[in-house]
């Protein structure tokens, strides 16, 4: 019971009391009642009306209601507060999350409460992504309902809001960090697949003369050549992967794929880019040089295109 029902309560019951008192008036006591003139005959006095009878006024006084009687109550209704976000503050580009979002109703009826769900970027607007069901709220009571297996495939910042509240999560995505021979999908489907580099002084190759030579890196280093394996799993003919797309760190430098003269003996094809049918593959190694102190822990494989939706980065270590 609310505090506004116990003080109607209280008001009625009082107003109760209160319409006792006209009846009490109404109905006489024969000792308080005038007596009849000495000198007037009984035969032509009218009775006096029975106590037993109502008074005229009575019914008015008792049953015409007041006008707070009247008055109606402020229906009960819900009304909902947000709680608070259950959701990372950092994460790789392609790792699946969930999100969790938390409100309350605090108002004095149960309710069911669905709301959109909103998301911007430094460089767009608020945009619902998705409708949020939190179910039936008993008042007083907490929901939390879980977007799962939630994905962000570019390197940004993403804000969310839950429908009107002011508070935002922020997301930020990173590169994707993968093992040596793990393989990454795509946005368009293409499974890309690195092994681990292969560092060397000098590779052999075959001069015009039919003759095995070595060549060495220009710089005194070390050649590294890293063999890849892409997938069209698109499910139409498409571009691959571009091999300008693959650079290799070390430290804080960069190194670009090399472009070799000449095919180094007993290692495959180079890889090349081109359009895929479905379902085909294309495999072969890009060549690198880097400092001779330079070991394979030290180095990165990154696969980072720009596309017209966002920034890509994968690294493989």
């Amino acid at each position: 019971m609310t505090d506004s029902e116990i003080d109607r309560r209280r008001f009625m019951t009082s107003l109760a009391v209160v319409g006792v008192v006209p009846i009490a008036g109404c109905s006489g006591d024969e000792s308080d009642s005038p007596e009849p003139a000495e000198d007037s005959d009984s035969s032509e006095t009218e009775p006096e009306a029975s106590s037993d009878e109502p008074a005229a006024n009575d019914s008015t006084e008792e049953d015409s209601p007041d006008e707070t009687d009247t008055e109606q109550t402020e229906p009960e209704e819900p009304e909902f507060e947000f709680v608070g976000w259950d959701v990372p503050s950092e994460i790789e580009i392609n790792q699946s999350i969930d999100i969790g979002i938390a409100v309350e109703n605090t108002g004095d009826a149960a309710g069911d409460f669905t709301a959109p769900l909103y998301e911007r970027t430094p460089d767009s607007d608020w945009t619902s992504v998705s409708e949020v069901n939190f179910g039936t709220i008993s008042p007083g009571s907490e929901a939390e309902a879980t977007l799962e297996g939630v994905e962000y495939q570019y390197i940004n910042r993403y804000e969310l809001r839950l429908s009107d509240f002011k508070e935002i999560a922020t997301i930020q995505t990173i590169s994707a960090q993968l093992d040596w021979g793990s393989e990454y999908i795509t946005q368009d489907n293409y499974v890309i697949h690195v092994e681990v580099p292969e560092l060397e002084q000098a590779y052999e190759y075959e001069d015009v003369t039919g003759a095995t030579s070595q060549r060495e890196p220009d710089n005194g280093g070390r050649w590294v050549f890293v063999d890849i394996t892409v997938r069209n799993e698109t499910g139409q003919a498409s571009f691959s992967p571009a091999r300008s797309d693959f650079v290799l760190l070390h430290g804080n430098s960069q190194a670009e794929p090399e472009l070799l003269l000449d095919d180094p003996v007993n290692k495959g094809q180079r890889f090349e880019s081109g359009d895929l049918q479905p379902g085909v593959e294309r495999s072969g190694w890009i060549a690198y040089q880097i400092p001779s102190g330079v070991l394979t822990d030290d180095v990165t494989f990154v696969w980072s295109p720009t596309t017209f939706d966002g920034d890509i980065s994968v690294n493989w270590t």
